[in-house]
């Protein structure tokens, strides 16, 4: 009985394996997960590249009507605390949102794009210098400061956007577009006078930075306004100039060259505009062209600007946003200590990434002996300071700097576009934006200059002395630090910085730091 039920057995389980019916489905069923597969790589492949460019330019118009936002706002703080001279006093502070990662596709590539909202992290000064009777008043020079949003999309290009003196800036890779207007007005009160009016919207507080992929936020307090100068009050003016220092300054060219020109006046015979270097725009209103300047008026609004609610993306969390003061360095530097991360000095290190990432912290600096006799100077904003032989100069940053650059061969300097306060001797010299630098030969040199690259900006490419410590792919989430960054004794005294919005490059030698996460 026990033989003929085993025998049964047998005869079904060789039947399965025999029949047709059951090879069809499993072959069937291996074809369907193959199409399936096949379908989904396509897909990945081809569309979801394009369906992410889609979502993420969805993204920055997004960006671009909070920023929008940003300037109504400060527009009505800044018109409330001039109609209200008790408005400081009670110090109502106005949020505004901003949407800082967005361009996620559910399910095929849920992974968001992120963007860093910085706050007068970099310098924008308006110095106006009114003319009569071919004598120069007092200048008036206005630092406006300015708040930044910059993207990090992963396949839509990369964008700026920047406010600054009551402008909205659209900047994309070189190139600076003008979005929304400040208030520089030119009327013309009949056939062959005009006046100008400019009001100068200055954001005051601390620099600081927020970096996310979900939401940040922005307070706004309007200070007060004041008049800054009124030639009716000063016997009358003939002419002026206003040389402008701004990382935009194709938008500054293009704005006031069209305002003055729908105001009615002729280029090169009523006013000039000339971008004069990479980062300064000089523009003069004549005497002797055929209209007469009548009144300049410029008054300035002040309102404090700080970072509220949103986070800095660590490792793709979201943790809140560390100031820039020294509390909080002293914070990382025993968090880098914790990490294990070791110092190594690099005769040549040479770091290189796609767009702007990290920081300069304020602080750190350069410092040389000049020691050439004649013709050395260094110009702040504009103006020279001539150098004599032996001068001990030092050049200190001034503010956190998210964007620079700097030349040096041979012992000869020739560039270092930063935001410094410049010391000779010792002695406190000017403070501003480094325009031009000529140093034939120097000596001495000294640096605890600093570059901190944090490590959710990495997707960088890290080489020293030959050796590539870090290759372009796949990105390393690493955080990466250079320490006093000088030229290279192993390349003809060579530094080079390029630090701008289309890339982050370091050509230089430096102590530097590998920090895991």
């Amino acid at each position: 009985m026990k033989t003929r039920k085993n025998g049964s057995r047998e005869k079904a389980r060789k039947s399965l394996f025999n029949s047709e019916s059951a090879g069809a489905t499993v072959v069937a069923a291996v074809l369907l997960l193959s199409i399936i597969f096949t379908v989904l790589a396509v897909v990945r492949i081809e569309y979801v590249p394009t369906w992410k460019t889609d979502a993420e330019q969805s993204h920055m118009s997004k960006v671009q009507k909070d920023m929008a936002e940003l300037k109504s706002t400060a527009d009505m703080v800044s018109l409330f605390t001039s109609s209200d001279s008790n408005a400081s006093a009670y110090g109502f502070p106005v949020t505004v949102s901003f949407s800082m990662g967005g361009g996620e596709i559910p399910i095929l590539e849920p992974s968001k794009s992120s963007g860093t909202l910085s706050v007068n992290t970099e310098r924008y000064r308006m110095t106006i210098t009114p003319e009569r009777s071919a004598i120069l008043a007092s200048p008036q020079v206005l630092d406006c400061g300015g708040v930044t949003y910059y993207s990090n999309n992963r396949e839509y290009m990369d964008q700026v956007f920047r406010y600054e003196n009551g402008a909205l800036i659209l900047s994309q890779k070189d190139r600076s577009l003008m979005r929304q207007s400040p208030s520089f007005n030119i009327k013309q009160t009949n056939g062959t006078n005009y006046t100008v009016s400019i009001h100068a919207i200055k954001m005051t507080g601390d620099p600081d930075s927020v970096s996310s992929n979900t939401d940040a936020s922005l307070r706004l307090t309007g200070l007060y306004t004041e008049p800054v100068y009124d030639s009716n009050d000063s016997g009358g003016i003939d002419s002026f100039t206003c040389t402008i220092l701004t990382g935009y300054p194709d938008a500054w060219v293009s704005y006031l060259n069209e305002t003055a020109k729908n105001a009615g006046l002729e280029y090169e015979t009523d006013y000039t505009i000339d971008k004069v270097s990479s980062d300064t725009v000089y523009v003069s209103f004549l005497d002797n062209g055929s209209k007469n300047l009548e009144r300049l008026y410029v008054s300035k609004s002040v309102i404090l600007a700080e970072l509220g609610a949103g986070g800095v993306l660590d490792n793709g969390e979201v943790s809140n946003s560390e100031s820039d003061e020294g509390t909080n360095d002293s914070e990382s530097d025993e968090d880098e200590d914790e990490s294990g991360s070791e110092l190594i000095h690099g005769n040549r290190t040479i770091l290189n990434k796609n767009g702007i990432g990290g920081v300069i912290p304020s602080g750190t600096y350069i410092q040389f002996k000049n020691t050439k006799n004649n013709n050395c100077w260094v110009k702040i904003d504009g103006f020279k300071k001539e150098l004599s032989k032996n001068d001990i100069v030092k050049l200190v940053i001034d503010g956190d700097q998210m964007s620079g650059t700097a030349d040096m061969s041979g012992k000869q300097i020739t560039n270092f576009n930063f935001n410094v306060k410049m010391y000779i001797n010792g002695e406190y010299v000017d403070q501003g934006k480094v325009t031009g630098m000529q140093v034939k030969d120097y000596s001495d040199y000294e640096s605890n200059l600093t570059y901190r690259l944090q490590s959710y900006l990495s997707g960088t490419q890290l080489q020293v002395d030959g050796n590539n410590l870090i290759s372009w792919w796949p990105h390393n989430n690493s955080a990466i630090n250079l320490y006093n960054i000088g030229p290279s004794p192993t390349n003809n005294e060579f530094l080079r910085i390029n630090f701008d919005s289309g890339s982050t490059y370091f050509d230089c030698s430096a102590d530097y730091e590998i920090i895991n996460n």
